[in-house]
């Protein structure tokens, strides 16, 4: 777990990332895994719907959709190139 790691909420558009961690707190952070959402996994949110809830994310060439409360839970860091 990195220091400077944070929430996927909380990132960029447009800038890569990689997943860090998953919070453990609530019982779905295992169905992540079938989205390809693990710790080494580069994510990128592409856009906001209007009131930022849900975000659409791509993720190993998938576009996925996740609402805050869920996003939340997955921390990551950013990709310097």
């Amino acid at each position: 777990m990195h220091s400077d790691s944070i929430p996927l909420p909380s990132v960029l558009p447009g800038r890569d990332y990689i997943i860090d961690h998953i919070s453990t707190e609530r019982p779905s952070s295992d169905n992540y895994k079938g989205y390809g959402i693990f710790p080494g996994s580069r994510i990128r949110l592409l856009f906001s719907s209007p009131f930022s809830n849900p975000s659409a994310y791509e993720i190993m060439g998938t576009v996925i959709a996740l609402r805050n409360e869920d996003s939340s839970n997955i921390f990551v860091t950013p990709v310097h190139c």
